[in-house]
């Protein structure tokens, strides 16, 4: 595990601690507050005071920009424009390894959903490649692929590390629109960590778009937040519920939703904040 990955993951498990202090009482605060001070000394134990008192503010703050968002409709973090401005200065030399679980999940994950649902042959359009985390697999079993993304860096650093081989291509979409792909030309599409920062009404014009782009009967794997946000990661207003209306609206049939996979006897889940998985097909 690089240090990147580590750090992500001790975060993430103080967070949860963090989290948990709503179910403790106060003397089990003061227990555990006890414990840390004997173990790692005041100057370790002030800054986990300090960790606790800031998560809690944060908490609080984050509470009021969702509700504010709801009650508004504003987009939040989740513009076009916003988007495109993040992911344009994003750091991408982790290559999004940054959003995987666990090297173990990544595989699990190409196996039991990537190669499970993606055809092998013919045209595949993926959205959001980002530094092409998951569009390697996706270009070795396909004649020909398609990588839109709202970023320019991205597209530049997908063309530099994929784009020699002829079969793929890659464009700047301008965030809801896929005018690079002919009309019934894709037999599938796939999307994972990009449409959890896209909300409801752009998310509606890349559902007609793929209504439009995909062969009959062809097949879309689109991972997405569940609950409009209120886990946190930066989720935009689309639920489960609601990403299967757009795409019912668009002339597509949902297939299956689902946030998580089991393998071999271990439950992965979809993401890191409950978000699904929905499998979607154009009808014959």
């Amino acid at each position: 595990m690089d240090e990147a990955h580590g750090l992500g993951y001790q975060h993430r498990a103080m967070k949860d601690l963090v989290e948990n202090r709503r179910r403790l009482s106060l003397g089990e605060k003061l227990d555990i507050l006890r414990v840390a001070l004997r173990q790692n000394g005041p100057r370790w134990s002030l800054l986990l005071g300090l960790y606790y008192a800031a998560s809690k503010v944060a908490d609080r703050a984050f509470q009021g920009m969702h509700r504010i968002r709801l009650e508004k409709g504003i987009p939040g973090m989740n513009s076009p424009e916003l988007n495109r401005a993040i992911w344009r200065g994003w750091n991408w030399d982790a290559g999004g390894e940054e959003w995987t679980v666990s090297p173990e999940w990544k595989e699990s994950l190409l196996r039991c959903v990537l190669d499970a649902e993606m055809p092998r042959g013919g045209h595949i359009v993926e959205i959001g490649p980002g530094a092409g985390r998951w569009t390697g697999a996706l270009i070795e079993r396909c004649l020909k692929y398609t990588g839109a993304d709202i970023s320019d860096t991205c597209v530049a650093l997908c063309r530099e590390k994929f784009g020699g081989g002829g079969r793929a291509s890659f464009h700047v979409t301008s965030g809801a629109e896929l005018s690079m792909v002919a009309d019934g030309a894709a037999d599938a599409v796939w999307s994972y960590d990009v449409f959890v920062h896209i909300n409801e009404p752009e998310a509606a014009g890349y559902a007609r778009e793929f209504r439009r782009i995909l062969k009959p009967g062809a097949r879309g794997v689109i991972q997405h937040g569940a609950v409009a946000g209120e886990k946190g990661g930066w989720r935009s207003t689309l639920t489960t519920a609601s990403f299967a209306l757009v795409l019912d609206q668009a002339g597509l049939r949902v297939v299956r939703q689902f946030d998580h996979w089991d393998d071999a006897g271990t439950r992965h889940p979809c993401g890191l904040y409950g978000d699904v998985i929905t499998v979607f097909e154009r009808p014959a």
